[in-house]
């Protein structure tokens, strides 16, 4: 999933990042600019994570971003990222849990992986 976000994108946001910065830093390590949200305080030593819920985002934090994406979120907020994607005419990436699906929406995959993807760009 890095090498297809690294080779489209240049400045992204995690949101939820919880406690899996893998996608994050393989990102950074690409080149891609990366900073996280959460709903909780959490600190990764070269990776920028702020306090923020999607629900009510702080929409200056995402000013630039031309890629929002997401990993194993709760379904109930995808809503959510697809308003603050379009919002920002950045491109939305969703990577549910292997048995979630969303409706309305084809599955694209990349090698092993399978995800969403909005494009408001």
């Amino acid at each position: 999933m890095a090498e297809y976000i690294a080779g489209r994108y240049r400045k992204s946001a995690e949101i939820g990042i919880g406690h899996f910065p893998d996608l994050a830093f393989a990102l950074i390590d690409k080149g891609v600019e990366v900073f996280a949200t959460d709903i909780m305080p959490l600190a990764y030593k070269g990776l920028r994570v702020v306090v923020d819920d999607v629900t009510m985002p702080d929409i200056s934090l995402f000013y630039g971003v031309d890629l929002i994406y997401s990993m194993r979120p709760p379904p109930e907020l995808v809503f959510y990222m697809e308003r603050l994607a379009a919002r920002l005419s950045a491109d939305l990436i969703v990577k549910p849990l292997s048995s979630e699906f969303i409706d309305g929406r084809e599955a694209v995959r990349h090698g092993d992986t399978t995800f969403f993807e909005w494009v408001y760009s």
